[in-house]
């Protein structure tokens, strides 16, 4: 037995499994559940740990697939490639650069890998782009009784929109087929703004842009950072950094927007009332000029979300993004909450996949966030269970990757599919091998 304690990247959940498995190959994964059948055991699958909940953590058995991790078929024809599940949307994407290919949409952290992304219904920004789940045209899959299935539209087709957001809930994917798309630059435009003029234009900008984004800032009054971006052929590879450039980056990014900021908010969490003078000093320093950028579309859509974090996000329908914002304000001020920024709002096409959060809606996401500078937890917990109330409000679904609080019922109320995908888990583990404490609190009846 090999005894060894696994944390999340916040190190906010962590587990102590019985086995730990390392999995390289389809052959391992049917062994290996010939074996827990044996011996009645119960496992996840883990991949970075990136999720900040309790999704992949098991104290029995569980399986890394960090060995298996290679790109395996590209077919330019259909513009599709083929991937084991532990390769990571970041080197994905650095493979198709090479031949002049890109994920049509990214989140914003492509360390993760495709099958912890697919498992969740990760999403980017853009109302006319589908979550990542919607890239998935066939995925072949070992059930926890050892057998082996492919599924795509043309084989096992009712199984496909269960297991495209899957929750690491139906088997081991060995396989999955995603949609491409030629490679592309984002053009980006980045500016401050009003909460009152975005809300106001709001669907101008939607549909002005091709990926759009801002973020609400806190105790600044009513202050918002624009993101927009739209898609342009590859340009030339930059020039790389000078040493000065090199010098100045790291003063920004690194001694600035980094170590500095985290002092302060270890500070905060002695002195919450410090936090608006930490925002408003936020604003004024890093957010407070308009700036243009073209690059590769990771790079673009990607950034640093510098350090550990308690995160909570959910989707509600894209129509009430305007009244939601304005109600979450108003509570964070009614409250006298001390909200760290800032408040992510992004977009995402409506799709078909039954356990998808945009399943059947256009989706507006609202992410609220709490810092844990130097592992110091902030007091969040009562601002955090408002912010659930509010979005249940408008008919929330929460990002299955965070922590949320939601019983079965409220669940299956907001998924018309819900017992679809329930009747298809009781087929595919029927002895609830995939069982952990967060299927027991989100999947059980």
């Amino acid at each position: 037995m090999n005894h060894q304690r696994f944390y999340n990247w916040s190190e906010q959940f962590h587990c102590d499994p019985q086995r730990v498995h390392r999995l390289s190959s389809e052959t391992q994964a049917v062994e290996l559940m010939n074996n827990i059948a044996k011996r009645d055991s119960h496992f996840r699958l883990f991949g970075m740990g990136l999720s900040p909940s309790d999704i992949a953590m098991s104290n029995e058995d569980l399986i890394v697939q960090d060995g298996f991790d290679q790109l395996l078929q590209l077919d330019r024809t259909a513009c599709t490639v083929t991937v084991e599940p532990a390769i990571t949307l970041e080197n994905l994407s650095h493979s198709l650069a090479m031949q002049g290919l890109a994920l049509p949409v990214l989140g914003s952290v492509a360390q993760q890998t495709v099958a912890g992304a697919v498992a969740t219904a990760t999403h980017g920004t853009g109302a006319a782009f589908g979550n990542l789940s919607t890239l998935v045209q066939a995925v072949r899959l070992v059930t926890t009784q050892g057998e082996v299935i492919n599924i795509s539209a043309r084989e096992n087709t009712g199984l496909l929109n269960a297991v495209r957001c899957h929750l690491g809930s139906l088997g081991i994917l060995t396989r999955i087929t995603l949609q491409v798309c030629p490679a592309f630059d984002l053009a980006v435009t980045e500016q401050p703004n009003t909460l009152e003029d975005v809300l106001a234009n709001l669907s101008e900008r939607l549909t002005s842009n091709d990926h759009y984004r801002f973020w609400y800032m806190p105790h600044t009054d009513d202050q918002v950072w624009e993101w927009a971006a739209t898609r342009t052929p590859p340009g030339p590879s930059p020039a790389p950094p000078n040493p000065l450039q090199r010098i100045q980056t790291w003063f920004k990014e690194k001694l600035i927007d980094y170590y500095t900021y985290e002092l302060l908010l270890y500070v905060a969490t002695y002195y919450p009332s410090f936090i608006p003078i930490i925002n408003r000093l936020g604003r004024r320093t890093r957010l407070n000029k308009s700036r243009r950028s073209q690059g590769p579309s990771m790079e673009q859509f990607t950034f640093d979300c510098l350090f550990k974090q308690h995160v909570n996000e959910w989707s509600i329908p894209v129509e009430h993004t305007a009244e939601a914002l304005l109600e979450l304000r108003d509570l964070i001020i009614r409250k006298g909450y001390y909200a760290h920024f800032p408040i992510e709002v992004r977009f995402v096409d409506e799709d078909d996949i039954w356990l998808s959060p945009c399943q059947g809606r256009t989706s507006c996401y609202i992410g609220v966030i709490a810092y844990m500078p130097h592992g110091r937890p902030a007091h969040h917990e009562a601002y955090f269970t408002d912010y659930e109330r509010l979005m249940t409000k408008f008919g929330g679904r929460p990002h299955w990757a965070k922590f949320f609080r939601l019983s079965v019922a409220d669940l299956a109320d907001r998924y018309p599919y819900w017992k679809n995908f329930q009747e298809v888990r009781q087929h595919l583990d029927p002895d609830n091998r995939l069982r952990n404490t967060f299927t027991d609190r989100v999947l059980q009846a």
